[in-house]
């Protein structure tokens, strides 16, 4: 499957109270953002999931971190539309090809592990973590020889709204993955207003 984005960004977030995430993707659907990335680094991240998916049938939801079979069938259950990892896992790259409703998403740093994936078929990776590992220079020249192939690209980590034009410019970047919009410290905080205004942030840093 391909994931219809209605802006280029991904917020991604560390959720420990489903009924807070609840609130975040309402703000972010309110701003016509159609996705969330919920990692699994709580314990509450599954019933965060699947608290999303009960509540917004149409919202895509992604299970990020995931570093196991049992994982990635667990995110599937609770309601999971993409599944991300960090790394390549030949393991789960194996297992997505059971699982045709979500789209698989590994994660790569060098041009050795984006052949890997590509050769295993996947359709979409994640640079990661992309300002820690060159930024867009570095990701520029990783791609230049794959253009034989077909594949998105997901640039996560470390992103800030300045930086997004310059990774949406590249050949193949897709979206952004961004933790920026949905920073746990201003969740924790109920400080939705500053949400609001990173989102608004990130928005304008792509229309303008």
């Amino acid at each position: 499957m391909q994931l219809n984005l209605t802006f280029p960004v991904i917020p991604i977030g560390v959720f420990s109270d489903s009924s807070k995430i609840v609130t975040v993707a309402g703000i972010l659907l309110q701003y016509g953002i159609n996705c969330i990335e919920v990692t699994l680094r709580t314990p509450q991240a599954l019933t965060c999931i699947s608290t999303l998916r009960k509540s917004f049938p149409k919202l895509l939801i992604g299970a990020g971190s995931v570093l196991s079979k049992d994982d990635f069938k667990a995110s599937v259950d609770a309601g999971a539309t993409f599944i991300v990892s960090p790394c390549i896992s030949d393991l789960l790259i194996e297992l997505s090809h059971k699982f045709t409703q979500v789209q698989y998403v590994p994660g790569f740093t060098t041009p050795t592990e984006l052949a890997h994936a590509l050769q295993f078929g996947c359709t979409m990776v994640k640079f990661f973590p992309a300002e820690y590992s060159g930024g867009v220079k570095f990701l520029k020249a990783i791609i230049e020889p794959f253009v034989s192939f077909t594949f998105s690209i997901i640039p996560t980590g470390g992103i800030m709204p300045s930086a997004m034009k310059q990774y949406l410019a590249l050949p193949n970047v897709y979206a952004c993955g961004m933790s920026y919009i949905v920073d746990s410290t201003l969740i924790d905080n109920n400080d939705f207003q500053a949400l609001e205004n990173r989102i608004k942030e990130t928005l304008d840093s792509i229309t303008q």
